[in-house]
């Protein structure tokens, strides 16, 4: 590593240490220097090292072991989940922001499931589609399976990063999808599941990705003709 230069040196220190586990230099679960020597290397004072080792632990990247050191942290979901708590509690994304994002993600994704979907995969997109009609009259339960159609999709990808980042943005796809639900009602979400599904079941990729693209399109129309 590189001595920092004294302007900004605790920024500077900050970033320095991050670049180390982000571009993979201190793998996941390896002892990183001792604090002397990262101070001797870095060339700064102590107190500026110590809060940026505080703050990476903070953000999930660092642990500190007693007696032993400090170590970079695993990753997992839980740790980034835990470092985007914060931003998703404070500021809470507008609907029509994650519906955005949904329609350039879940395209993708229903393209990918349908090519990689086998039987059992189906059967678990009717029982889901099952527990949706019974519970038109729950819309927090109806919700929860309506999200729980789309995570199965994700997860039918076998694509580990589509499947990851799912699960980590899981709570504020929940929250958008609870609010639709109580906006608009629940015909919407059975009538399109129903079709991709038959879509799927055809192996027709093509029309799945139109449908998902209808499906939230008219979502994000009907929605925002409510805002106005």
């Amino acid at each position: 590593m590189k001595q920092v230069e004294r302007r900004s040196i605790g920024e500077q220190v900050f970033e320095s240490l991050k670049e180390q586990i982000v571009k993979g230099k201190w793998a996941p679960g390896t002892k990183i220097p001792s604090e002397n020597q990262l101070t001797e290397m870095l060339g700064v004072s102590r107190i500026s090292l110590r809060e940026s080792l505080q703050k990476l632990a903070t953000l999930g990247l660092l642990e500190s072991r007693q007696g032993e050191g400090t170590y970079v942290k695993k990753f997992s979901a839980e740790n980034y989940m835990n470092t985007l708590l914060p931003y998703f509690v404070l500021d809470k994304p507008d609907t029509i922001n994650v519906l955005e994002y949904r329609k350039i993600v879940e395209v993708g994704t229903i393209g990918l499931a349908v090519d990689r979907a086998n039987q059992d995969d189906l059967l678990k997109l009717e029982d889901i589609n099952k527990r949706m009609k019974a519970n038109i009259n729950d819309s927090k339960k109806f919700a929860n399976e309506d999200l729980n159609f789309h995570i199965a999709l994700a997860e039918i990808t076998r694509n580990p990063v589509i499947i990851k980042v799912n699960y980590i943005i899981r709570d504020v796809l929940d929250s958008s999808m609870e609010e639709i639900v109580n906006n608009l009602g629940t015909r919407d979400g059975i009538y399109y599941h129903e079709k991709i599904l038959a879509a799927m079941k055809e192996k027709d990729r093509d029309k799945a990705q139109q449908l998902m693209e209808e499906h939230v399109m008219i979502t994000i129309n009907r929605i925002s003709e409510k805002e106005r």
